[in-house]
């Protein structure tokens, strides 16, 4: 699968990179949610993994950009943040992520997650 990775902590960027990878899949990375939209818009991934709370963009907002660009219909959004309330985790559902893994991410299970939510 090809999949983009948005954080603004670079230590977890680097860490679902190469877990990621190690897994067989294509990955982009990318430090903010304003970089990342056009990235995701010219690359088409699978799946877009996305911190919930960054600076410019959030995770949120970048879920509803996504989300409003139909040729992008395909793409999975799956939110990752150290939020675990029930409260983020709607918001997340309501603009448009159909997954949530929260921090801090399990090494030994985040490439099955993902492709589990991603299968969905």
């Amino acid at each position: 699968m090809k999949i983009t990775i948005i954080d603004d902590d670079p230590d977890i960027i680097e860490v679902m990179r190469v877990l990621l990878a190690e897994a067989g899949h294509e990955i982009n990375t990318y430090p903010a949610g304003a970089n990342a939209l056009s990235g995701i818009r010219r690359k088409r991934p699978d799946v877009v993994l996305t911190d919930l709370m960054m600076a410019e963009m959030d995770g949120l907002e970048l879920c509803r950009e996504v989300r409003a660009d139909v040729s992008l219909n395909n793409t999975k959004l799956i939110v990752i943040s150290a939020r675990t309330d029930v409260y983020w985790k709607k918001r997340a559902t309501d603009a448009g992520a159909m997954g949530y893994i929260e921090k801090p991410i399990d090494p030994a299970t985040i490439a099955r997650d993902v492709e589990q939510m991603a299968a969905l």
